[in-house]
């Protein structure tokens, strides 16, 4: 009888082996991973004026009054950027459109021609009929001085 009870013990020991490590045991599947945060939608674009080509010194970045156009501009356009105007030659009798790239309102006020112009903002003025050089400044910085060529 001996012999049957180590039998039946010997195959419990083996069930209880197996269970046990069936139990205990690490998965064999790995676990299912939470799906990865969705990127940041990208940024909209926002739309940028380009800079007025021209003002390479200035009263504001220490330079002199003069200004020096880099590449001609628009044809009758009067620029004002850091507190000193560029502008071009314009033609006689023509509208000239002023634009202000200051966060500081300005004016162009000469002896025929007055206009005010907002921040970031547009203006424009009739240029005398006569040919010559028409002095002008702002009234709100003396300091800003600026001559418009008409020929």
């Amino acid at each position: 009888m001996l012999p049957r009870i180590t039998l039946t013990l010997a195959i419990c020991a083996i069930a209880a082996a197996i269970t046990g490590v069936a139990l205990f045991s690490t998965p064999t599947t790995k676990p299912v991973a939470a799906p990865a945060p969705a990127a940041p939608a990208p940024a909209a674009p926002v739309a940028v004026e380009p800079p007025v080509e021209g003002a390479l010194e200035s009263p504001a970045n220490g330079g002199s009054a003069a200004v020096v156009p880099a590449a001609p501009l628009a044809q009758n356009v009067l620029a004002i950027e850091d507190f000193a105007f560029v502008s071009a030659p314009v033609a006689p009798g023509a509208t000239v459109t002023v634009t202000n790239f200051d966060g500081a309102p300005h004016t162009v006020t000469g002896d025929v021609f007055d206009v005010g112009v907002d921040p970031a903002g547009t203006g424009s003025f009739v240029a005398p009929s006569d040919p010559g050089t028409y002095a002008f400044i702002c009234e709100l910085h003396p300091s800003m001085k600026g001559e418009l060529v008409v020929g």
